[in-house]
């Protein structure tokens, strides 16, 4: 009876631990995901607000509320990973599914907005997938609440302070890289290095026809290469799909000129030379610090004898006004407000492309100073530089979140006395 009632323990305590790495883990990413693109989140509530009928809540809070979101998310999947601060960490995280686990179930109901957003532009889920998941992390974290004691944790108690804040810091230093400068990691097609002529068009699944034939009562299926001769008897067909084709990842690229029509798409993306383009979503609130900038900027692409375009959502009156302000020359273009939002995280913000290619981006404050505008300054040499150039991409992240947590993990085991008994133990994680 010891030993089943042993192996029963057991049995849960692994259970328990499973499942708070798996919680971990998941609060982790997705806490990552939208720290690294926090106004993608803040887009995302906008239009939450919208659907649920409280627009007129302010952009300040609902950024606010956007940073405080993806920060406790990943602040508490780090403390629920190492098993530290167990009891208040799963009970919050407990209470935060008991929220969001009926009001994705509303949103699938009645589907307001097509994904959820939990996972930023990095992963897209459908309203259903996303509340089979948060049903499914509902019972893990009520079973971690409950048996939290059962916790196997990393460090001690006189170390875990230490652990949260780094967590705290480094969501904080990724948040602010990516509201100063632009998200270090960029999930969306407007990306660096993406192919923006394959990106806006459909590809078309790569299929093969099957053809079913009878002789003698042998019943085989043929292709195109190996079709049969008429000794055999047609008994029908079906298509087999060799590769799944895709939709365009950039379904509304389009720039127009509202006083004459015409479409410009096509020809930024046929150039194979150097197009900058400086989106602009609304320019009734659009940061004009960077005038001067901006207008050296366009002198240089004039002198390189460049395509360079303005483009925004703003209406005319609004287009005048800004030249008007700002003594801006260059052609200024009409496009989707959401295209520009997912093109680039800021207002204004500025894009170069090559032969179709993304070449390089910048935030509006981080354009490049041009000192001397003429031909001996290359195109070429336009590139990201400083703290934003040092912090994009994974390595950095991984490695910046990886070796801070080695070095606690270490110096706990070097310099604190771990507990030596349960109860010692147990009492110092209450």
């Amino acid at each position: 009876m010891a030993l089943q009632t042993n192996k029963k323990k057991t049995t849960v305590a692994v259970l328990v631990n499973i499942s708070r790495v798996l919680l971990g883990l998941v609060l982790v990413v997705s806490g990552f995901v939208k720290a690294v693109d926090p106004m993608g989140l803040f887009y995302k509530l906008g239009d939450y607000a919208m659907a649920f009928g409280v627009a007129d809540i302010s952009d300040a809070w609902l950024q606010f509320f956007a940073l405080l979101l993806c920060g406790a998310e990943f602040v508490l999947g780090v403390l629920l990973f190492l098993g530290v601060y167990r009891r208040p960490v799963t009970i919050v995280t407990f209470l935060f599914f008991l929220l969001f686990t009926p009001f994705t179930l509303i949103i699938a109901l009645w589907n307001p907005v097509r994904d959820c957003g939990c996972f930023g532009d990095a992963i897209h889920l459908s309203n259903w997938a996303t509340f089979g998941k948060n049903v499914l992390l509902l019972v893990m974290s009520t079973l971690v609440a409950f048996k939290y004691r059962l916790f196997v944790c990393r460090v001690s108690r006189n170390a875990r302070w230490m652990v949260a804040l780094f967590a705290i810091c480094y969501v904080v230093f990724l948040e602010g890289v990516a509201l100063s400068y632009l998200p270090a990691i960029d999930f969306r097609p407007f990306a660096v290095g993406a192919n923006l002529r394959e990106a806006t068009v459909d590809i078309p699944s790569e299929k093969k026809s099957l053809y079913k034939f009878e002789k003698d009562g042998v019943v085989m299926e043929f292709g195109d290469e190996d079709y049969p001769d008429s000794t055999w008897n047609y008994l029908g067909s079906r298509d087999v799909i060799l590769k799944e084709g895709r939709p365009a990842l950039i379904a509304d690229f389009s720039f127009v000129d509202d006083a004459t029509g015409e479409e410009f798409a096509d020809i930024i993306l046929s150039d194979s030379g150097y197009v900058g383009i400086l989106v602009m979503e609304r320019l009734e609130v659009a940061n004009e610090s960077r005038v001067d900038k901006i207008n050296d900027m366009y002198d240089l692409f004039c002198e390189h004898e460049a395509m360079f375009y303005a483009t925004t959502s703003s209406s005319e009156e609004d287009i005048l006004l800004w030249r008007k302000r700002t003594g801006a020359e260059y052609p200024i273009l009409w496009a989707d407000n959401i295209m520009l939002k997912t093109m680039i995280r800021s207002n204004p913000g500025f894009i170069l492309i090559k032969d179709g290619l993304v070449v390089a981006k910048w935030n509006g404050v981080d354009i490049p100073e041009i000192d001397n505008i003429s031909k001996s300054t290359p195109l070429e040499s336009l590139k990201m530089t400083g703290l934003y150039k040092l912090t994009r991409g994974w390595n950095f992240w991984l490695l910046l979140f990886v070796i801070p947590i080695f070095f606690i993990v270490i110096i706990d085991r070097l310099l604190y006395k771990k507990p030596n008994s349960m109860k010692e133990k147990n009492d110092s994680e209450k």
